[in-house]
């Protein structure tokens, strides 16, 4: 699928209830760790679904590799500043007080050497005792997704479709999109794309190098975790 037909696409389909979710876990976590935040930074913002929840309280800032979600983003918080960059690549000319990615972004970013990256470049972009919080699909996670063969799904522009493949620590996603048009009549669109999910006990590792870690928190029985961390 062609990126703009896909950014599109997502964002008719866009779960603003879970994305809500997704930014009250953090902003917990921001009122505990560090109520004094000012400047946030979102990694893998996408369409700025969970960011807009944090302006204005907070000067926000978005990051993401495609350009098409950050312009749909810029149009829902337009007092955000948006980059286009990779999570183990960026490099912005400030620094924050917290800088977060939630959705498992950080599964997309392969191989696990450009996970050290990414924490090095959180690291560097934070101001002293900045929080870094984000969450990873688990090995949990994959002995599930091995017991399932499709999930179908009614979305508001038709239904989705995702099959799934385990091999290793890889999981495959095969994602068809039917679109309605008219009456019975659908369009198609494909979307195939894998991430990577590692131990926990090897992430936490990494991050030990450059970070406290302040928090644990096992999301959807545990298929899910978020790291909470406070730059040393």
């Amino acid at each position: 699928m062609e990126t703009s037909e896909q950014a599109k696409l997502w964002e008719k389909n866009l779960d603003r209830k879970k994305a809500k979710i997704r930014a009250d876990r953090v902003l917990k976590q921001i009122r505990k760790y560090n109520p004094k935040t000012k400047k946030v930074l979102e990694l893998g913002v996408g369409l700025g679904a969970v960011l807009v929840h944090f302006s204005p309280r907070y000067e926000v800032s978005g990051l993401d590799l495609q350009n098409e979600y950050t312009q749909i983003a810029k149009k829902l918080i337009p007092k955000a500043n948006f980059h286009v960059q990779g999570m183990d690549k960026f490099k912005i000319n400030e620094k924050f007080d917290t800088i977060f990615s939630v959705h498992e972004c950080i599964n997309e970013v392969k191989p696990y050497k450009n996970w050290e990256l990414t924490f090095k470049r959180v690291f560097e972009h934070l101001n002293q005792d900045g929080l870094w919080i984000f969450d990873m699909r688990t090995q949990k996670h994959l002995e599930e997704k091995k017991k399932k063969v499709v999930e179908l799904e009614k979305t508001p522009t038709g239904y989705l479709y995702d099959g799934f493949k385990v091999k290793g620590n890889k999981l495959f996603w095969k994602t068809v999109y039917f679109k309605k048009v008219k009456g019975n009549l659908y369009e198609i669109e494909h979307d195939n794309y894998f991430e990577e999910i590692y131990d926990i006990k090897k992430v936490e590792k990494s991050l030990l190098k450059r970070f406290k870690i302040l928090d644990r928190i096992p999301i959807d029985g545990g298929l899910t975790f978020m790291f909470v961390c406070k730059k040393k």
